[in-house]
């Protein structure tokens, strides 16, 4: 197929703005300080110079790695490839939610499920759109947030503005996370409100959304909550009835720890969302081609989807030093969710989590024990009972000597299914294991060198384990079984950040639909595949008030042997050989802060297009555009999404082509925030 229409000429203006920027700013830049500077009072000088020399600092001294909370180690030590975002650097995307933060600043590519905005799907590593959700495991404060069945991690119910961090472990983690975590972990760290923050923005299809959070910080206790409201009209008409794909979203929650003395501290807290989505069918090829807004074609008697969350979730734990050396750290989570598909299925879910760890502190040792236990509990229109329960015992070391750092850990995981409907009753127990071994060696203060290879495992979901049809297990599957080597190159200093990485993973029964199977398809595994590829980012500040940023991954993946051989040699379906996300920042003075952001994705076959029948689809590509003015304590913020108008899709094969169009059009945000 031919490329999208005018891309050469996007890259060229892309270019030539940067260009112009960067030029600008070097004639400009004496001028527009004295006439800054002339303006300030003394006041806000000082205010202005400790901001810049904080920020610097910030630069050259590396951001913690903070697994979960389980073993902390500075990014520069870390004997794995990461990606490590800190909350300013995640505020000043303003980004909608955490799925657009992650397809436009990050090495991740998401996209709606189906065209759920809430609900969409992850690639990291070549794993690909379908699939790809379910062989990462995103945690939420170390909570983790995959489901027992095939649907995506509901990242939605996060708020933005309570994020600190997010890290991003590619190709590590399974030793602390186990099941799923072959391409790797996205944890997403969260902190408390502290006096009041308001939020308003209001863009284009009558988007509007408004928040909240208030919270108390004393000496030994702290009291926080929030209440966001998110709506949007929709893009585009999906029915002949008039309904368009209109979409809501309410969370609230709140947080509470107090320390009774100071080697304990106990947490609490509460949240709440829901969510009611309309979303569009599939278009043909050809309709999105004409138009991506003509109106689907009802599919299996169904106009159009509708689906509605309610969820509630109960954090707990405590936090004990025991002496200077050993910690003990109990965390536990209930959730109650309800996932209703209006006028068709309505799934009820309990989810029960604990995670126990011991740690250890001396010197360069740091070491852990812990016992993870998550059961699942999925319930089908009352009448069919599914359950999914992990138990894991881990252990993790790492040990710094020198300019050293060497790391070792291992996993053992239980996982015990069971399918209840009527009188059938179905159970069945799969033992699995993971390890993983790094080292760093540090080259100076500011630069280190790393090699790891880890194997992990995904134990098949219970959609893909039980046969809804005819009551029985789904005799195709097996457990996927990865095994990953990761070398790499950090540099973090300033004014240059760079990293490099590379890795290659040999995969065993990795788990796909095959529509091929009987007539309505089936779950089953491909015997042997392999990706490779490497990861380049780099920061380089031109000027302390210019800044240019590339995350760039190429990922080649290739089916070894499957089945009779008529995949043999093919490229696992939905996966983009190229992935560039690039930035250039800019501040023309200290209360003003603009971004220029493009994200390109390369050609790919549509999902479950393993013979290549249509063909490698267009390629994603879209250019974004932001401006930040603070004033003390307030903040007005615009962004503009894909600039240039481009249409861009997901597609996918069920038997025919189907079509989804995903940010195909030019939106734009106003909006502001205040902290009291």
């Amino acid at each position: 197929m031919k490329s999208p229409k005018g891309l050469r000429g996007r890259y060229f203006s892309l270019a030539a703005i940067m260009a112009f920027s960067s030029a600008t700013t070097l004639c400009a830049q004496t001028q527009s300080y004295v006439d800054n500077n002339d303006a300030l009072t003394q006041k806000e000088k000082k205010e202005s110079l400790k901001e810049e020399e904080e920020k610097t600092l910030a630069l050259v001294e590396a951001p913690a790695v903070v697994v979960s909370k389980k073993i902390k180690i500075n990014e520069v030590d870390a004997p794995f490839a990461s990606e490590i975002y800190t909350k300013k650097e995640i505020q000043r995307s303003h980004s909608q939610d955490i799925y657009e933060f992650l397809n436009t600043q990050t090495s991740v590519f998401t996209t709606p499920a189906s065209g759920n905005i809430f609900a969409q799907k992850i690639d990291l590593r070549g794993f690909g759109i379908e699939d790809g959700y379910q062989n990462v495991v995103l945690t939420l404060n170390g909570r983790r947030l995959n489901n027992i069945d095939m649907s995506p991690q509901l990242l939605s119910t996060i708020s933005m503005d309570s994020i600190k961090q997010i890290e991003i472990l590619k190709g590590s983690g399974s030793v602390e996370y186990g099941d799923g975590a072959s391409a790797g972990v996205i944890n997403i760290l969260t902190e408390d409100f502290e006096g009041v923050t308001l939020k308003g923005y209001a863009g284009s299809n009558e988007l509007l959304f408004g928040s909240v959070g208030a919270g108390i910080k004393e000496k030994n206790f702290s009291l926080s909550a929030y209440l966001e409201d998110y709506s949007n009209g929709g893009q585009k008409q999906i029915a002949t009835d008039g309904q368009r794909d209109e979409s809501d979203n309410t969370n609230k929650g709140f947080n509470t720890t107090f320390s009774p003395i100071d080697a304990l501290t106990l947490n609490l807290g509460k949240s709440f969302t829901k969510v009611d989505a309309f979303y569009a069918n599939a278009l043909t090829l050809n309709e999105y081609k004409t138009d991506p807004n003509t109106i689907p074609a009802p599919s299996w008697g169904s106009p159009y989807g509708h689906q509605k969350y309610d969820t509630e979730v109960l954090t707990y734990g405590t936090n004990y030093k025991l002496s200077e050396q050993f910690t003990l750290d109990v965390q536990g989570s209930s959730e109650d969710k309800i996932s209703q598909y209006v006028g068709g299925t309505k799934y009820t879910y309990d989810n029960d989590a604990q995670n126990v760890k011991l740690s250890y502190k001396q010197g360069g040792l740091k070491a852990l024990a812990g016992v993870q236990n998550g059961d699942v509990k999925r319930q089908t229109n009352t009448t069919t009972m599914t359950t999914k329960d992990n138990t894991a015992l881990f252990a993790k070391t790492d040990y710094a000597f020198g300019d050293s750092t060497f790391s070792l850990g291992a996993r053992a995981e239980k996982v015990e299914y069971s399918y209840e409907k009527g009188a059938v009753f179905l159970e069945k127990k799969k033992h699995l294991s993971a390890y993983d071994i790094g080292y760093n060696y540090k080259l100076d203060r500011l630069s280190s060198v790393f090699i790891n290879y880890n194997t992990s495992f995904q134990a098949p979901d219970v959609d893909r384990f039980f046969d809804a049809f005819s009551n029985t297990f789904n005799g195709f599957i097996e457990p996927m079984e990865a095994k990953t080597l990761n070398v790499g190159y950090s540099y973090l200093g300033y004014p240059n950040k760079f990293k490099i990485s590379a890795f290659y993973s040999k995969i065993d029964n990795e788990i796909y639909y095959d529509n091929t199977i009987g007539f309505w398809g089936a779950n089953s595994n491909l015997d042997e595949t392999e990706k490779m590829g490497f990861e380049l980012y780099d920061k380089y500040n031109l000027l302390h008030n210019l800044y240019i940023s590339g995350n760039y991954a190429f990922v080649d993946t290739k089916i070894l042997k499957e089945g009779d051989g008529s995949f043999n040699g093919r490229e696992i379906p939905g996966v983009s050989k190229h992935n560039i996300k690039l930035s250039l920042g800019y501040n023309p003075d200290y209360r003003t802060f603009l971004t220029l952001s493009q994200n390109f994705k390369s050609k790919a076959y549509a999902t479950s297009d393993f013979d290549g029948n249509f063909g490698k689809m267009d390629s994603f590509n879209t250019t974004d555009f932001s401006a930040t003015y603070k004033y003390k304590k307030y903040e007005l913020f615009a962004k503009i999404n894909n600039i240039f108008d481009v249409k861009n899709a997901y597609f996918a094969d069920s038997g025919s082509l189907g079509v989804y169009p995903v940010s195909y059009e030019r939106n734009f945000m106003l909006g502001f925030k205040a902290k009291f």
